[in-house]
C-alpha cells in the first residue's frame, strides 16, 4: 500500500514535470488580466491547463487503487465534468487572446445543469436526497467551484488550501470508518502536492480553471458523500471569504459607485496595499490551518 502510494507520488511529479514542457512548447500561456496588479504582469508567460497534469495523475492514482464503489465513481465522474467545463473555457480563452472564455451565462447554466444532473443520480443510485438537500447542495456545486476558482489568483494559494481542506475530509472519513472516502482523498492529496511542487512561486504552472472549477466540485461531492453540507463551512472558510468580498464589491459599487476593497478577489486588495504576493499567500494559509485546526477540536464523530 505504501509502495503505491510513493509510486504514484514519483509518477505524478514526473506527469506535471512533462505536461509543463509540453505547455510551454505549446504556448498555451495565461491570459492575464489587464487590471491586476502590474507584478502578475511578468507572469504573461507562464503556462496554464495545469489541471490537466493533476487529471493525469488522477488516471493513474485509479489504475493503482482500483474503485470497486459506484459512488467513489460518481465522485470522480462530477470532478472531471467540471474540469471539462473548466477546460472549454481555458481553451475559449487561450484562443481568444484574452482573460475571459465563456461568458458567465455560459459557465453558469453548464455548472447548473452538471450539479443537477449528478444530485439525481445519486438521489437515484445511493441515498435519497431531501428536496433541500438537493437545492442547498446545486447552489453549493456552482458556489463552492466558483469560490475555488476566485481564489486560485496567487502562486500555491489554492493548490495549498485545498491541500488543507483535504485533510480535514481525510480526518472525517477516518472517524466515519469510510473507506472510499478515505482512499480518494489521499489520491487526490498526492495529486495536488505534486502540483503545488510546480505552482508554488514563482510558479511554473497555473491550474486554471480545468482544475479550479472540478477542485470545488470535488469538496462538494465529499460533503454529499459525508452527508454533511456543514462541513464546508470550516473546511472552505477562506474561499467563501473570497467570494464575499467580491460579492460586495460588485454590491457596493453599483449602489455608490465607489469600491469597499482596491481590488477583489481579497487576496487582490493585500497586494494592492504593497503586500507581497507570498506574504499575502502565507496569510490566507494561516487562515486556512487556523479553520482546520478549528474543525479538529470541535468535530465529533
Amino acid at each position: 500500500m505504501l509502495f503505491r502510494f510513493f509510486l504514484l507520488a514519483v509518477t505524478s511529479v514526473f506527469i506535471h514535470y512533462w505536461v509543463i514542457l509540453y505547455l510551454r512548447k505549446a504556448k498555451f500561456y495565461q491570459n492575464i488580466y489587464e487590471l491586476s496588479p502590474k507584478t502578475h504582469q511578468q507572469k504573461a508567460f507562464t503556462p496554464s491547463f495545469g489541471g490537466v497534469a493533476i487529471i493525469l495523475s488522477l488516471g493513474v492514482g485509479l489504475l493503482l487503487f482500483p474503485m470497486a464503489s459506484q459512488e467513489g465513481w460518481w465522485c470522480v465522474s462530477a470532478f472531471l465534468t467540471y474540469c471539462g467545463i473548466g477546460f472549454l473555457d481555458d481553451v475559449l480563452s487561450v484562443k481568444g487572446g484574452k482573460n475571459k472564455g465563456l461568458s458567465a451565462k455560459q459557465k453558469f447554466f453548464m455548472q447548473v445543469v452538471a450539479g443537477l444532473f449528478f444530485l439525481v443520480s445519486y438521489h437515484l443510485h445511493f441515498r435519497p436526497l431531501e428536496w433541500w438537500e438537493l437545492g442547498l447542495y446545486g447552489l453549493l456545486f456552482v458556489g463552492v467551484s466558483n469560490a475555488t476558482n476566485l481564489t486560485d489568483g496567487l502562486d500555491g494559494l489554492l493548490a495549498g488550501l485545498s491541500l488543507m481542506s483535504l485533510w480535514g475530509f481525510y480526518y472525517y472519513f477516518l472517524a466515519m470508518n469510510f473507506h472510499v472516502g478515505q482512499q480518494l482523498v489521499l489520491i487526490f492529496m498526492i495529486c495536488l502536492g505534486a502540483f503545488l511542487l510546480f505552482n508554488r512561486n514563482p510558479a511554473q504552472v497555473f491550474m486554471g480553471d480545468t482544475g479550479s472549477l472540478g477542485i470545488g466540485a470535488l469538496f462538494v461531492c465529499f460533503s454529499v458523500m459525508a452527508d454533511n453540507p456543514w462541513l464546508l463551512i470550516p473546511l472552505g472558510a477562506v474561499y467563501m471569504m473570497e467570494t464575499l468580498s467580491v460579492m460586495i464589491q460588485v454590491a457596493w459599487f453599483k449602489l455608490t459607485g465607489n469600491r469597499v476593497f482596491l481590488m477583489a478577489p481579497l487576496h487582490h486588495h493585500f497586494e494592492m496595499m504593497g503586500m507581497k504576493e507570498m506574504k499575502v499567500v502565507s496569510w490566507f494559509w494561516g487562515f486556512g490551518v487556523l479553520f482546520l485546526v478549528i474543525f479538529f477540536a470541535t468535530f465529533r464523530p
